[in-house]
């Protein structure tokens, strides 16, 4: 019986890991874009749009496939998926600390403004009065809490 033969496959998973990557239970190839998986039996499958499909995969190749899929995962494609989660991360976190020097929006300023012109007429309420002042003497007092007041 005739078999196709994994070499090529096997020798641009060695020299140009980048070119392949995971799709689900598949081995995608990107350039060429040959799907290989396993079967339950561990037989290499190829799925493909051309003539590559119709042939089987030897039981040797399919081990020697097998073995080299688990060293391109350890070596290359681990890292490859956590380097990338960490550029993710960093961009997160990038944009978190960004937001926090954004100029406040209308609304936010606004509030910052009353929140702070309370802070104000808290203090100055707390101050205990002396006696009642006359009607003359009460302008003259709003007058000095405006001006305490910030801008």
């Amino acid at each position: 019986m005739a078999y196709l033969d994994l070499s090529p496959m096997l020798q641009a998973m060695r020299v140009r890991p980048s070119e392949f990557e995971v799709q689900g239970a598949y081995l995608h190839h990107v350039p060429s874009r040959h799907l290989l998986n396993f079967d339950t039996s561990g037989n290499a499958r190829v799925h493909a749009r051309c003539d590559c499909a119709m042939l089987a995969v030897s039981r040797e190749q399919s081990e020697e496939m097998k073995a080299a899929m688990s060293a391109w995962k350890v070596v290359y494609w681990e890292p490859y998926l956590a380097r990338i989660a960490a550029e993710k991360r960093a961009a997160e976190i990038n944009r978190e600390f960004a937001s926090h020097f954004r100029p406040p929006t209308a609304w936010r300023r606004l509030l910052a403004r009353f929140r702070r012109g309370n802070r104000f007429a808290l203090r100055f309420e707390a101050e205990p009065r002396a006696a009642a002042p006359s009607r003359t003497a009460e302008p003259r007092a709003a007058v000095k809490q405006r001006e305490m007041l910030p801008n």
